[in-house]
């Protein structure tokens, strides 16, 4: 497919109903923590986020933890006990927001995200999020 990344193939490929969809997210995951750790204007964007972000999705098998320290970020699936903040949400919903089809902010306003911690720290996991969709958007040619 002409045109076509793996990152966009990968996205597309992403359904609530896949037995891949662990594997499917996490890939998608790995990608975009490398292209946020390899752009260097990404270290200015992290000023301040150092934390770790606890995410459960509800309805999959599947747990990850981003760290952010230094301008990096770190992924790992499974659970950090030393997260300070947590975020719940389905399957459906992390598709709908990687598609750009809700932002996380409406998806909390409405209920379909549970989160744990400080507002403080749930405006840098919006802020990081949003990073992480802008960034995957970018590798996927969008802007």
């Amino acid at each position: 497919m002409v045109g076509q990344n793996p990152i966009s193939l990968i996205l597309k490929s992403l359904d609530k109903d896949s037995p891949k969809f662990e594997y499917v997210l996490d890939k998608i995951i790995k990608a975009v923590v490398k292209i946020m750790n390899g752009t260097e204007e990404l270290k200015e964007e992290l000023i301040g986020f150092d934390d770790i972000y606890q995410t459960y999705v509800s309805d999959a098998n599947f747990n990850y933890w981003l760290e952010v320290s230094d301008g990096k970020v770190h992924y790992e699936k499974g659970v950090n006990p030393k997260a300070l903040f947590t975020i719940k949400f389905n399957k459906d919903i992390i598709i709908q927001i990687l598609k750009d089809e809700i932002s996380g902010t409406d998806a909390f306003m409405k209920g379909k995200i549970n989160v744990e911690g400080s507002l403080s720290q749930g405006l840098r996991y919006i802020k990081l999020f949003r990073i992480f969709v802008k960034y995957l958007r970018k590798k996927n040619g969008f802007k």
